[in-house]
């Protein structure tokens, strides 16, 4: 019995989030990245089962480019709402939003200031809208100091600001903490205004493509 393309495409639709989800892994993916593994599953599919592998590459590639789209578009949407109250810019992997750490902490502190709260219960409110969000936050300094303590402070400094995040709504087991210390500094450790912006923390924010809610 032939099955025209457009009935296979029918059969294996509702596969298509279940194959991409199990052959993409999760958080790893994002926009084009996601759709391009959910195509591929489906192209394979609908390539078997209509006998031609070139029209099923083709269906495979709308529908890996649909989900793909999905995930690009939220990402976009959430970066224009965070962006409101941190630098945030996209990435292949998602996005980042950096936090200057004079804005966040004192001199020298990991306790988070006032208005450094309020802000970060903004963003937590805003990444409740997209359940899919894995985040990784990441502490860094300047080399002023030791670098064991460095390292200690930045550490802190992200647990600090997971801790509020978490406060917010955000689920404690979607959020992981690294302290980069003085490592991968953004501008000149040689003037005060380059210090300034190497102290910073930074949130990462990948993609459970398991979690995207279903279109």
């Amino acid at each position: 019995m032939t099955i025209t393309v457009k009935k296979t495409l029918a059969l294996t639709l509702p596969l298509y989030l279940t194959l991409g989800c199990a052959s993409a892994g999760k958080n790893t993916a994002v926009g084009a990245g996601i759709g391009a593994a959910a195509g591929a599953a489906i192209g394979a599919v609908v390539g078997h089962q209509s006998g031609n592998r070139g029209a099923g590459a083709l269906i495979g590639a709308a529908v890996g480019a649909g989900l793909g789209g999905v995930v690009g578009n939220r990402l976009d949407r959430q970066k224009k709402e965070l962006e409101q109250i941190a630098e945030t810019k996209r990435t292949e992997q998602g996005l980042v939003s950096k936090l200057k750490s004079d804005i966040l902490f004192d001199s020298g502190k990991a306790d988070l200031k006032s208005a450094a709260k309020d802000n970060l219960s903004k963003m937590a409110t805003i990444m409740k809208k997209y359940p899919e969000n894995v985040l990784t936050v990441k502490g860094y300094t300047d080399t002023t100091g030791t670098a064991a303590r460095n390292q200690a402070l930045s550490q802190e400094r992200a647990a600090a600001v997971k801790g509020q995040l978490v406060a917010g709504g955000i689920p404690a087991d979607t959020i992981s903490v690294v302290g980069r210390g003085p490592e991968e500094p953004i501008a000149d450790n040689k003037t005060p205004d380059g210090r300034a912006q190497n102290r910073r923390v930074e949130i990462e924010i990948t993609v459970d493509e398991s979690k995207v809610p279903k279109q």
